[in-house]
């Protein structure tokens, strides 16, 4: 498994067909975290999975009501 990272969120007006579509597809799938940000309608998303394309192949779904930044990979380099 990988572990990827990004920032993204429902775009502006968008909020509660966001949720409402999360909510009606179970939530986000196994091996995500999300950290809302306080002030922002943003979240850091730190995903696990085995392929970048399973991060896209969710957002999909909820086409124009989100928006994502660039998806990072993280390298464990074994604490150094």
């Amino acid at each position: 498994m990988k572990l990827f990272y990004f920032v993204g969120g429902p775009t502006e007006g968008h909020e509660d067909d966001f949720r409402r579509r999360l909510t009606e597809i179970g939530g986000s799938p196994p091996g995500w975290t999300v950290y809302p940000h306080r002030v922002d309608r943003e979240a850091l998303h730190l995903v696990r999975t085995a392929d970048i394309g399973d991060i896209d192949a969710h957002l999909v779904q909820f086409g124009i009501e989100y928006e994502r930044g660039p998806i990072v990979e993280l390298v464990d380099t074994g604490g150094s």
